[in-house]
């Protein structure tokens, strides 16, 4: 795994536990075992390593849906395979959506960072929002835009309490 690889996996998983404001290049340096200087040559400011987190979270996110729901018909399959991506977040690693950490901090955030969360999220309403028009459900941009905001909520609550049943019960109304 190269350097950038390795600072951005760390990095993602100090945030997702902790949030963007709350980790310092030192921070990362150190679980990694050098020195912080050595992060600016991959990403000579935070800001840049936070984009660059955004943009890799989102494409990840997407390619796997993706990859996930190729081939199939049925968009009630499709929009299951999107809540069980979310539930894998909590289930194998007990963290939530590096994009709900960001967008609970949006106020905080550097503006570019911000517009990356904003466009993962838009991406995921357009997404839903397609499934389930195709599944002929009511109002479906409406039903997408609050099955994801139940959704990310739900992770959050369902990390901070340890109960999982929080997520599911906002699965159950997102199928």
């Amino acid at each position: 795994m190269d350097s950038a690889t390795q600072i951005l996996d760390i990095a993602e998983r100090m945030m997702r536990r902790e949030g963007y404001n709350a980790i310092s290049f030192r921070d990362i340096a150190g679980e990694m075992g050098i020195k912080s200087a050595s992060l600016h040559y991959h990403f000579p400011k935070k800001v840049n390593l936070g984009e660059a987190l955004v943009a890799r979270y989102h494409k990840n996110f997407h390619d796997t849906l993706g990859a996930r729901t190729s081939g199939l018909s049925d968009p009630s399959a499709k929009v299951q395979i999107f809540i069980d991506l979310h539930r894998s977040a909590i289930q194998d690693s007990g963290l939530i959506c590096l994009c709900a950490v960001f967008g609970a901090e949006a106020k905080g955030l550097p503006e570019t960072i911000g517009q990356g969360v904003k466009a993962f999220f838009n991406a995921n309403i357009a997404w839903l929002s397609q499934m389930y028009r195709d599944a002929n459900v009511p109002n479906p941009e409406q039903k997408a835009k609050a099955s994801i905001a139940m959704l990310e909520g739900a992770l959050i609550v369902a990390s901070v309490s340890g109960d999982i049943s929080v997520f599911e019960a906002a699965a159950k109304f997102a199928a």
